[in-house]
């Protein structure tokens, strides 16, 4: 396999690409004819780009054959680090077009303008992108990544500005957020606080309240429930042209789990010409740059800088890198993620036989260190019943989808259609399944399943569901701005369960401290909290509660049927003990969405994955070697 070393050449204040060795020019009297001849075959029977074909990990010597197939296209090569190249031509193109076409401007002679291209193939399409122009058009041929570090440092300002700004408004949380609505939220939270604490006509309506939740919250997941047994395994027929895929991994501070998370990307079963790995790190971030710039990475796998930002979000870090992606389809992973080897071959053939308004694919997620304790258990029953029976039937009956943040594959041009992440929202996920569905596109699970670490230490578990929690709120608010507009786009079953499970979820677990003394009382146990409440409204509270918890535990025993999961079974009625632990995140949430919306409270990855490595290889491993992939 063909590997570059990354050079720590990159300024301290400059984002984008780290460099690597590829481009250079190279010796070549070492690439035979026939490995030349299988490059050119593989080049033009494809839709990939010259320097995809020679990162395949197929050739011995990459730079070497680069510089064979550039020759094949009769153009000189420059080389960008040292060339002059004229700063009054930079805006002279769309920033975004140069980015995805792998070209800059760099002189212009009277009538005459250069370009250099970092794909010569591509040199007709550039020709239709500057027919407007008043120039006769000379090229050359320069490094891929030259021309893209270039590009980059030139549009610094450009591109960190449309990171943060390339949702539409209408969809995103950047005005809401500003102090004077936050005001508006903190007078709202007073006036529900104050309510919690006057039990007697309010608090008879704050219980009505909790009793109309549960019902919505119930018979949501009861409805999913009969859609997870009517669904219908979808017939996917093989890949007959198999689309070039890139994948964005997000890292802060991860320099724990590089090693590991890169291993487990080489795994993947795709042929290496048409997959990319961009590892998205943010530029302050130097512990990790710092060990990627002597690591060695394979050449189809490369890193992007994120520049500086009072804003940082791993949706932010998305924007930004998704302009440095060539794939048709755009994936995401997390660095502790552990993806079946046979995932993206899935994903693909997914996209391919599904209804033209598919969007994107979720794959499922799992946990490889369910074993660890008591919370990890608890944790993998959540996401099972979250991810194998709750998501599969709102796909069932055509509800919006709350999507995952990892493991999810999108249609490049649907990303793009939809403006895509809200940097401002630390849900981004979620947030993006329901701008999905409002404009008429279609999310679906797939059964092929991504391991991931279960946060098993209870402070950390508690930070995250507050971040998530958070982002739920903010989410709702955001979208609520315009109910009518709103119920319009999703019509009325989306709208009932858009606010159920956004509202609802924040709901039950803000409401849990009222709620859950109620077992003391079915218990026997007086609790004066409760006597202003009328008879028939408590009795309604209890029943609701009680069936709750016991629709829960059949979700619990349904989610764990499959083998590997069968170990949970005594674990389940233990999670009337877990759901709880919730309202202190859900509490925290609340604090953080008046005092410090986008404060991303980061978990922290790889703390027991080591002792995992043989569960991991055993959950992810193929039954089968796929064909063409190197």
């Amino acid at each position: 396999m063909a590997v570059a070393r990354l050079k720590s050449n990159l300024s301290p204040n400059t984002g984008g690409l780290s460099r690597s060795t590829v481009g250079s020019v190279g010796n070549v009297d070492r690439v035979s004819p026939l490995a030349l001849l299988d490059a050119l075959k593989l080049h033009n029977g494809s839709n990939q780009h010259v320097s995809d074909v020679t990162r395949a990990g197929n050739f011995a010597q990459a730079a070497d054959m680069l510089d064979h197939l550039y020759q094949t296209y009769d153009l000189p090569f420059v080389d960008i680090d040292v060339e002059r190249i004229d700063p009054a031509l930079a805006d002279l193109f769309d920033p975004t077009l140069c980015l995805k076409h792998v070209f800059v401007p760099i002189s212009r002679s009277g009538k005459t303008l250069t370009l250099a291209l970092g794909d010569p193939s591509l040199r007709e399409h550039i020709k239709s992108l500057a027919k407007k122009l008043p120039f006769h058009l000379r090229f050359v041929s320069a490094a891929p990544d030259a021309v893209l570090n270039h590009l980059c440092e030139t549009h610094r300002d450009f591109l960190t500005q449309k990171a943060r700004t390339t949702c539409p408004e209408k969809f995103s949380c950047r005005e809401l957020l500003r102090p004077y609505n936050r005001r508006i939220i903190l007078g709202v939270a007073i006036i529900f606080f104050c309510i919690l604490g006057y039990f007697n006509q309010l608090g008879t309506g704050l219980v009505m309240w909790i009793i109309i939740t549960l019902f919505f919250n119930t018979a949501m997941k009861c409805i999913c429930m009969i859609g997870y047994f009517r669904q219908k395994s979808p017939d996917i027929a093989p890949v007959l042209n198999l689309p070039k895929v890139s994948i964005m991994i997000p890292l802060l501070r991860e320099e724990n789990i590089i090693d590991r998370l890169i291993l487990r990307m080489t795994r993947l079963k795709y042929p290496r010409s048409l997959l990319e790995i961009c590892l998205v790190i943010e530029e302050n971030d130097t512990t990790t740059r710092a060990h990627l710039n002597d690591h060695i990475l394979p050449k189809w796998m490369r890193v992007v800088v994120v520049p500086n930002d009072t804003l940082q979000t791993k949706p932010r870090a998305l924007n930004y890198a998704l302009d440095f992606c060539q794939g048709d389809i755009i994936g995401i992973y997390d660095a502790e993620d552990a993806p079946e080897e046979n995932q993206i071959l899935t994903v693909a053939a997914h996209l391919q036989n599904g209804p033209e308004n598919l969007a994107c694919v979720q794959a499922a997620l799992d946990y490889y260190n369910t074993r660890t304790n008591w919370l990890s258990r608890c944790f993998t029953i959540e996401y099972a019943i979250l991810f194998r029976v709750i998501l599969r039937g709102l796909q069932h009956f055509n509800l919006p989808i709350p999507l995952g943040g990892t493991s999810v594959f999108f249609k490049r041009s649907a990303i793009e259609t939809l403006g895509r992440w809200d940097a401002h929202n630390v849900t981004e996920d979620a947030e993006l399944g329901m701008r999905l569905y409002r404009l008429g596109w279609r999310c679906e699970v797939t059964d092929s399943t991504t391991y991931e670490e279960a946060n098993y230490r209870a402070i950390p578990w508690v930070k995250q569901r507050s971040r998530w929690l958070k982002g739920f709120m903010v989410t709702w608010l955001t979208h609520m701005r315009r109910p009518g507009e709103l119920i319009h786009d999703l019509g009325l079953r989306g709208f009932l369960t858009f606010n159920t499970m956004l509202a609802g979820t924040v709901s039950a677990y803000l409401c849990a401290p009222i709620v859950i003394p109620l077992w003391l009382l079915c218990l026997g146990v007086d609790l004066p909290i409760y006597n202003a409440i009328p008879q028939s409204v408590l009795l309604s509270l209890i029943y609701g509660f009680v069936f709750t918890e016991l629709v829960l535990m059949v979700l619990g025993f349904v989610a764990t049927r499959a083998p590997s999961l069968r170990q949970l079974t005594f674990t389940i009625p233990t999670m009337i003990f877990y759901w709880p632990i919730g309202c202190f995140a859900a509490y925290k949430a609340l604090y953080e969405l008046i005092v410090n919306p986008m404060y991303w409270d980061k978990t922290q990855h790889g703390i027991n994955d080591h002792d995992c490595d043989v569960e991991i290889d055993r959950l992810t491993r193929a039954d089968a070697p796929i064909e063409h992939a190197a």
